[in-house]
Order: structure tokens, then C-alpha cells, then sequence
């Protein structure tokens, strides 16, 4: 019974350091389907669901203001998303007294924030972007830049919360910037003591 309580208790233990460590992110063909995935972009690690994929169970993704259920698959859920705009997806949970909301889009064709914390393009289709928290601006945040060859660039916002980027090849990047922020709370009835937010934008330059 003890080995058994030990062993749950290290499985918890990292799904929560997963958790810290990795980031949700989806990619979208066209106007397509969507797919969420959860692991580390620039190392091509994907989780499965045999891992802490399932995490992601239960999520929507959103476009346009409406949202789709996932379809369950090894490696990704994914989503039934058709037409123009960009695609989110916020997946919150709490581990270790500490709330992690996972937020990820996918396309910069939308100028006003949908989500809590936000990268927001200047105009459509820019290379400059305003971090959001809660509609308000967030100055001096690290914001890692992936290119299409999965290499990393640090870039830092400004007192307005503004990057601008040089995006020199074609091909998909992924934007990732976290921000933690102290403040009790519960959610889904457990209680946490601060919260980090994560979030990925994902983009195709042609």
C-alpha cells in the first residue's frame, strides 16, 4: 500500500514538473483541422497519451468565438477547425500549490486579445507584437523565438510590452513566453498561491 501511495505520489509529482517545464502549442494546416500538442517544439518531443498528454483531455479550441471539442489521438487531440482567424486553446490546472495556465494560438490575423495572456500583432500578418495580461501591457518579458530550423532567439519587450521581430526564412515559427504572477486562489476546487502562465504563438511566414 505504501510502495503504491509512493508510486502515485512520484507520477503527480511529474505531470507537475512537466508541467512547469513544457509548453502546449498547436499547428493548423490552411484553414483546416487543428492539432494540440504538449511536449517541447524545438526538440520535436511530442507527448503521448500513454504519458501526460492526457492532461489535455477535455480542452476546446476556439475560433472565431466558437468553440470545437477534441478528437483523442496517439500523439495530439484534434480539432475540426474551418476557416478564416486565429485558433486558442487555455488548458489551466493546479499542481503543488501552484496554478498553470497554458495558452496557445495559433495565426497573428487578429489585433484584440481573447485570452488572458496574450501575444497581439501590431496589425494583421506584423512582426510586431504587444505581450497582454489581463488587457494590460507586460514590459522587460523574456520571449524565446523559434524559426522554421527549430533555432532559439531570446527577444525582450519594451516599457510598452512590445517586440518587433525579423523573421528572415520562410517556414513555421513558434513565439513562447511565460510570466508568473503571486496571488492566492482556487480553481476546480484545489487552492494555489501564485500562477504561472505559459503561451505559444505559432505562425507561418510564406
Amino acid at each position: 500500500m505504501k510502495a503504491k501511495l509512493l508510486l502515485t505520489a512520484l507520477g503527480l509529482c511529474a505531470v507537475s514538473n512537466l508541467a512547469q517545464a513544457h509548453m502546449v502549442w498547436l499547428e493548423r494546416e490552411a484553414q483546416g483541422e487543428t492539432r494540440a500538442y504538449f511536449g517541447e517544439w524545438p526538440d520535436d518531443l511530442r507527448e503521448t497519451r500513454e504519458g501526460p498528454l492526457k492532461m489535455l483531455d477535455g480542452s476546446q479550441a476556439v475560433l472565431a468565438g466558437k468553440p470545437f471539442a477534441g478528437t483523442q489521438a496517439n500523439d495530439h487531440l484534434a480539432f475540426a477547425t474551418q476557416g478564416q482567424g486565429d485558433v486558442r486553446l487555455t488548458k489551466e490546472l493546479v499542481r503543488n500549490d501552484n496554478r498553470v495556465v497554458f495558452v496557445a494560438k495559433t495565426g497573428r490575423s487578429e489585433t484584440k486579445a481573447a485570452s488572458a495572456f496574450e501575444l497581439v500583432p501590431a496589425k494583421a500578418g506584423d512582426n510586431t507584437f504587444t505581450l497582454l495580461l489581463d488587457g494590460k501591457p507586460v514590459p522587460k518579458a523574456e520571449v524565446m523565438a523559434f524559426s522554421p530550423q527549430k533555432w532559439g532567439k531570446p527577444f525582450h519587450t519594451d516599457d510598452k510590452g512590445q517586440i518587433t521581430l525579423t523573421l528572415p526564412w520562410k517556414g513555421q515559427y513558434l513565439l513562447e513566453v511565460a510570466h508568473g504572477v503571486d496571488g492566492k486562489g482556487e480553481f476546480d476546487g484545489k487552492p494555489y498561491e501564485k500562477t504561472r502562465y505559459v503561451h505559444t504563438l505559432g505562425f507561418s511566414v510564406e
